[in-house]
């Protein structure tokens, strides 16, 4: 009984380090897009600007 009860609260324990690592990643790439868009659109207007 103890085996099951192990297995269960490691299974939980698993699926709860998965979706810590799926927000995680969606974070890290909404931060990439917002700081690459961002330098395109300041590299855009610096450009525009000088020229």
């Amino acid at each position: 009984m103890r085996k099951i009860r192990n297995y269960i609260k490691e299974m939980f324990l698993d699926m709860f380090a998965m979706g810590k690592g799926f927000v995680y990643g969606f974070v890290m790439v909404g931060l990439f897009v917002i700081l690459g868009g961002g330098l395109i659109v300041g590299i855009l207007y610096l450009k525009n600007l000088i020229f």
